[in-house]
C-alpha cells in the first residue's frame, strides 16, 4: 500500500505538499498538482480511511 511519503519521494516534493494536493488546496500550482496525482496513480494510492477515522475519534 502506497503512502504519502512514497508519493512525495516519486514526485520529488515534500509530504506536506502531497497532503495539500490530496486535500484539494487551491494554492498548489497546477503543474505540482499534476505531478502528485500522476505519482499517486502510478503507485495506485488509496487513502487509509481507518487512519482518518482514528484521528477524528481521538479528537472527541
Amino acid at each position: 500500500m502506497a503512502t504519502i511519503d512514497d508519493i512525495a519521494n516519486l514526485a520529488g516534493i515534500s509530504a506536506k505538499t502531497v497532503s495539500r494536493v490530496l486535500n484539494d488546496d487551491k494554492a498548489v500550482k497546477p503543474i505540482t498538482r499534476e505531478g502528485v496525482l500522476g505519482a499517486a496513480l502510478k503507485l495506485e494510492y488509496r487513502p487509509n480511511v481507518q487512519a482518518g477515522n482514528w484521528f477524528w475519534e481521538r479528537q472527541i
